[in-house]
């Protein structure tokens, strides 16, 4: 008996210094895979956003700004980036999941808001209320709803008086 309550409380500590040192694991940089990255995206490293898009991606295209946000536990992050683009051409497939400004559907106004609102400073991203204006095209790739509100999105927008294209993503 005497070596068997031994052999549990030996089990159980190193059960115990074993969650911790998960527990370290999991809330330092090593599991949430990056810190924040500030304007360090590449041309080819933003070809997603055209691809979502339907844009094409054999132009020339400048990322004038971007930010990725480190992951948290749950995958909550901001990210956006700011691209000028040569030309805006809509792949015929994808020309109706694109529509002009300003979005009517309340929700998705709000997603728009809160995905702009949640970037940090940046010089290059359009305001709220310019982006939910008849100046932007606007893709709304996929937004998360909890309850009628706004958790999460990923917002492609066109602005046609500059040709930039501005891509935002959130989720918290």
């Amino acid at each position: 008996m005497k070596w068997l309550r031994l052999g549990l409380q030996i089990s159980g500590a190193l059960s115990l210094l074993l969650l911790l040192i998960a527990a370290i694991l999991l809330g330092s940089d090593l599991y949430s895979g990056m810190s924040d990255k500030f304007n360090k995206a590449t041309p080819e490293e933003t070809l997603f956003i055209l691809n979502w898009g339907g844009i094409p991606t054999n132009q020339n295209l400048k990322v004038i700004e971007s930010y990725q946000s480190r992951r948290s536990f749950t995958g909550d992050h901001v990210d956006y980036y700011c691209i000028q683009l040569a030309k805006l051409d809509i792949a015929n497939i994808q020309k109706n999941e694109w529509h002009d400004g300003p979005e009517e559907n309340p929700v998705l106004a709000q997603a728009l808001e809160l995905a702009l609102n949640s970037a940090p400073d940046s010089k290059c991203l359009p305001s709220a209320e310019r982006a939910n204006s008849k100046v932007m095209k606007m893709k709304f790739v996929s937004v998360t709803l909890n309850d009628r509100f706004p958790t999460a999105a990923d917002i492609i927008l066109y602005d046609t008086e500059n040709s930039r294209l501005y891509y935002v993503s959130f989720k918290t």
